[in-house]
């Protein structure tokens, strides 16, 4: 299990001060549940197993952080949306609800204590957090509203909207900032101590700088000064890799942001001196692919460049694929403790 003090350092990286060892992440996720024995099915309905698989987990493979994050759609699905649920893959809309101004004026904002699967997550963070204490951080997730757009809608639709309704997509927006804020507020009040605000359609291989400031950046912010306190924290993560796109999310009232893995943090900090944790860009396909010998000679090498020059989290870049074999993550976890030390 990772130490007591995990919240101490955690609150130190973010505020960019020397941290007694800087936490170490990974995006578990699905290969998490997969490892104990938790079918797509059962994380989505069953709190008892998923919890204690995500316990699992972190007492394996000493995450700083214990993350409930079942899928992607469990907020939206109260809006309208029908799911293709099959045992083994992630639940998937069967279509996506058509975006028009019908559709928005049929939307209100789900009870997370009644509608769905919304009590099912609350229920998985309460008992994670009643489990684990304050040993970890407890993390719960939502989408960014612009990225919210396109999991009910579709990337295609949210995308020919920017150019043909631009006042649509605005007038959705200002909706899912407060959903989102409002999902967000239920999970710290379930005990989430962290939310992953995930925006990973506002990044550069969808939209460009420019659509971002005008479109993606406002929101995400409001949505971030509504939950941000003394003791909620949110990291934002588009998986950004383009320097114009993070000169603007580090710009975002946020407590980190999680970087993909085509681009140098040192870099990052170096050209933004940012005042916010940065995180991230460990890739998750040479964690799969790689040797345990290659894995930890990468994670020796990406700490020796992103460590240097202010505040630092190691992270993967996005989810470990449920293929990864659980010895080249614990690999990485055990390298990299190591080398915090």
């Amino acid at each position: 299990m990772a130490r007591d003090c995990v919240t101490n350092d955690f609150e130190a990286c973010i505020r960019g001060k020397g941290p007694g060892r800087v936490p170490v992440f990974a995006l578990g996720l699905g290969f998490d549940l997969q490892v104990g024995g938790v079918t797509c099915a059962e994380s989505r309905s069953d709190v008892d197993k998923t919890v204690q698989a995500t316990l699992a987990a972190v007492e394996r493979f000493g995450y700083d952080w214990a993350v409930v994050f079942p899928d992607d759609y469990v907020e939206f699905e109260p809006l309208g949306l029908t799911m293709r649920d099959s045992p083994d893959t992630p639940t998937m809309p069967e279509h996506y609800l058509p975006m028009n101004r019908e559709t928005l004026r049929g939307f209100q904002i789900p009870d997370a204590g009644k509608d769905m699967r919304l009590p099912i997550h609350l229920e998985m963070l309460k008992k994670t957090k009643e489990k684990i204490g304050d040993s970890v951080w407890v993390t719960g997730r939502i989408a960014a509203p612009f990225s919210s757009l396109a999991l009910l809608y579709g990337v295609d639709a949210l995308l020919m909207n920017l150019l043909f309704d631009p006042d649509l997509v605005r007038d959705n927006l200002r909706f899912f900032v407060a959903h989102q804020i409002a999902f967000g507020k239920a999970q710290f009040d379930a005990g989430a101590d962290l939310l992953w605000l995930g925006d990973c359609v506002a990044a550069s291989r969808f939209i460009s700088a420019g659509h971002y400031e005008e479109f993606a950046f406002e929101p995400a912010a409001e949505v971030a000064s509504a939950l941000s306190g003394e003791r909620t924290r949110l990291i934002y993560h588009a998986s950004e890799t383009s320097m114009p796109h993070l000169r603007l999310q580090t710009q975002l009232p946020v407590s980190a942001v999680n970087l993909g893995e085509d681009v140098s943090i040192a870099a990052v900090k170096k050209e933004l001196t940012p005042t916010m944790g940065i995180m991230g860009n460990f890739d998750p396909i040479l964690l799969r692919d790689g040797s345990p010998e290659q894995v930890m000679q990468a994670t020796r090498d990406i700490i020796r460049e992103n460590r240097p020059g202010g505040p630092y989290i190691f992270n993967t870049s996005e989810g470990i694929t449920p293929d990864t074999p659980p010895e080249n993550v614990l690999a990485v976890m055990t390298t990299a403790k190591e080398c915090f030390c």
